[in-house]
């Protein structure tokens, strides 16, 4: 098949390289060779537009690489990211990465990371300036933690879906939710990013065309495994999957390879995520459940999602209050059962 990032063909069942996500780790990989790694860091000290001063290297993908800047007008460190060099010939990459511009500005919510500028480096390569987050991907999280505590699962599910119902209204489809483009700030704030093959509504006939698959496979919707036009109803799936992920540690879709996977995606009714976390409550499996309906028109939509997270985080938060005073109150009658026990007998 024709690759819709690269415009390459490419073996069906190995895809695209673009689309391993190991090519989005911070570590390099066999495919980045050493010649990469020295054009990743070629920005460095120079000042864009005459505006932006680039500090350092965040970090790097198949696609593009993040730098922090400084935006000397403002006073304030910004993000910016820069298509790779070997794209620069690539005018499909090229139309994918500056669409990200376009979704995002018809988007402003706290829990999507804001695009300030655009514009083109002295080679010609695009480049966007961005709300700098001083955090991590969710990605990080869930591999350092395994699972999430449920109110944390809620309250971060909770930012995502307002995120994704705000683009919706807006008429932007995000169509590649992941651990990997959510950016948890240091207070605990979600942000979704990279919206490089985002459907914006009456404008993507060109870019988007019947057969293409776009998107991580893992979290990609039955109607996107098979190529066919999608709507919001494919954001609702990949946030149950993330939610999913977030709360066992393990992905409801899984497997070796690309075909693999999206078979699993097609074909496999997933397991209640109660079968991998005994603790879970039966509200948390009705909830995710409800947004992997293969058929997207009884699929749960974003805005039914957000409902129900609200509804249990409500109660998840309740509970957790009570155990903390019963915690408390439990401390309390122990230190003065010790204080009792610790007084001089009367003589």
């Amino acid at each position: 098949m024709i690759c819709p990032l690269c415009d390459v063909a490419h073996d069906p069942v190995a895809g695209c390289p673009l689309a391993d996500p190991a090519l989005y780790d911070d570590e390099p990989t066999d495919l980045m060779d050493r010649a990469s790694l020295d054009e990743l860091g070629s920005l460095v000290g120079v000042v864009l537009d005459g505006k932006y001063e680039v500090l350092e290297l965040l970090g790097f993908g198949a696609v593009g690489r993040v730098y922090r800047a400084r935006q000397e007008s403002l006073r304030r460190h910004v993000a910016i990211k820069v298509l790779r060099q070997s794209f620069a010939d690539a005018p499909r990459v090229q139309e994918r990465f500056l669409q990200e511009a376009r979704a995002v500005g018809r988007v402003e919510h706290d829990n999507v990371v804001q695009i300030y500028d655009a514009g083109l480096t002295e080679t010609e390569l695009p480049y966007l300036v961005m709300e700098l987050v001083e955090g991590e991907p969710l990605t990080a999280r869930i591999a350092r933690e395994g699972r999430l505590r449920l109110y944390e699962v809620l309250h971060l599910g909770a930012q995502v879906l307002a995120g994704l119902e705000q683009a919706h209204r807006a008429g932007v489809v995000h169509r590649d939710v992941k651990p990997d483009n959510v950016l948890v700030a240091s207070d605990d704030v979600a942000k979704i990013v990279d919206f490089g093959v985002a459907r914006l509504e009456a404008t993507d006939a060109q870019l988007t065309q019947r057969g293409e698959v776009l998107g991580t496979p893992a979290y990609l919707s039955p109607e996107q495994a098979v190529g066919t036009r999608v709507d919001a109803k494919a954001d609702a799936w990949a946030a149950s999957v993330l939610l999913y992920e977030m709360a066992t540690g393990r992905r409801p879709f899984e497997g070796k390879q690309f075909m693999e996977i999206l078979t699993s995606v097609m074909t496999a009714e997933p397991l209640p995520p109660s079968a991998h976390a005994p603790d879970l409550p039966a509200a948390f499996d009705r909830l995710v459940l409800s947004g992997l309906e293969k058929d997207p028109d009884l699929r749960a939509d974003v805005s039914a999602l957000a409902i129900q997270v609200h509804q249990l985080l409500g109660r998840v938060a309740r509970l957790e209050m009570r155990d903390t005073r019963l915690a408390t109150a439990r401390r309390g009658s122990l230190a003065e059962t010790v204080a009792e026990a610790s007084e001089p007998e009367p003589e």
